[in-house]
C-alpha cells in the first residue's frame, strides 16, 4: 500500500509539481521536512515559535513576562471564552499568507495553514479535549462577495486532526454588525452585542467547544460567540485562529 501511495504521489508531482504557496519555490529540498504547502523557510517564517504567550488572548509576551489573569492586551477587555491558540502574531510572512489565502478564489491556502497550525499546536488543541468544533458563520453580505468562509474551512481541517465533529449550522448571526476593522478598538465589543444566535442549543450542553476563525484582534467576535454559546450550557469554549493582531491593528 506504502508502495502505491509512493508511485501515485510521485506521478502527481511529476504531473503538477510541487511549489510554496508563500514564495512560489519549488525546490524539493527547500520542501524536505515542511509541513503542508509551504517550504521550510516559509514555514519558520510564518509560525515562529512562540517561547511565552498569554494563556487567556494568544497575545506574544516577553522571555520572562508573567500574565496570570491576562496580560496588558486583553487583562481590561471582557473575554468569554477561556484561552486561545494561534500559529503567531499578525504580521510579516503569516500575514501576507492569511491574506493570499482569504482572498483567493481557492481555499487550498487557508487548509494549508490551517494544517500547519493542526501540526504546529497539536498539543494544545488536543489538550482542549474538545467534544464539537464550531467556527464563526459569516454575515450574509460576506458570503455574497466570498467564495467560502474561512473560518469554516479552518474548523474542518482541525476537527478532522481531532476526530471530532465540526459543525458550522449551530452558530447563526442575528444579526448583521459594522466590519470590525471600521469600528473603533474600544467598541468592538458593544458592536458584537447579540448578534449571534444558537439553533439546536442541546447540541452544545453539557459539551466543551472549540470556536475557530482566521484572525482575532480584540476578541470581541468569539468572545460573543462564546458568551452565547456557554448560555446555553456549553462546558467551555476554547479557540483556535490562524493569527493574533495586536495592539488593535
Amino acid at each position: 500500500m506504502k508502495t502505491l501511495q509512493s508511485v501515485s504521489q510521485a506521478a502527481l508531482d511529476f504531473i503538477y509539481p510541487w511549489t510554496c504557496q508563500l514564495c512560489g519555490c519549488t525546490d524539493e529540498v527547500s520542501r524536505g521536512g515542511a509541513t503542508g504547502n509551504f517550504c521550510r523557510d516559509c514555514q519558520e517564517q510564518i509560525s515562529p515559535e512562540i517561547l511565552n504567550s498569554c494563556d487567556r488572548c494568544g497575545a506574544g509576551l516577553g522571555p520572562y513576562a508573567s500574565a496570570p489573569g491576562g496580560c496588558v492586551h486583553c487583562r481590561s477587555k471582557p473575554i468569554r471564552f477561556d484561552s486561545l491558540t494561534c500559529l503567531g502574531m499578525y504580521e510579516d510572512a503569516l500575514r501576507k499568507a492569511v491574506l493570499s489565502a482569504k482572498w483567493s478564489f481557492s481555499s487550498a491556502g487557508t487548509a494549508s495553514l490551517a494544517d500547519l497550525l493542526f501540526s504546529q499546536r497539536r498539543a494544545e488543541l488536543r489538550g482542549y479535549a474538545a467534544d464539537l468544533v464550531i467556527p464563526i458563520p459569516q454575515s450574509w453580505q460576506v458570503r455574497l462577495r466570498r467564495r467560502f468562509n474561512p473560518a469554516s474551512v479552518i474548523a474542518a481541517v482541525l476537527a478532522s486532526g481531532l476526530h471530532i465533529r465540526a459543525d458550522e449550522h449551530i452558530l447563526r448571526r442575528r444579526r448583521n454588525t459594522r466590519p470590525q476593522k471600521r469600528v473603533s478598538v474600544q467598541r468592538r465589543f458593544d458592536n458584537q452585542k447579540n448578534s449571534f444566535r444558537v439553533c439546536d442549543g442541546h447540541v452544545v450542553d453539557g459539551r466543551r467547544v472549540l470556536l475557530v476563525d482566521d484572525v482575532v484582534t480584540t476578541g470581541a467576535t468569539c468572545s460573543e460567540a462564546a458568551r452565547i454559546l456557554k448560555q446555553h450550557g456549553a462546558k467551555c469554549c476554547e479557540v483556535a485562529v490562524l493569527a493574533r493582531v495586536l495592539d488593535g491593528r
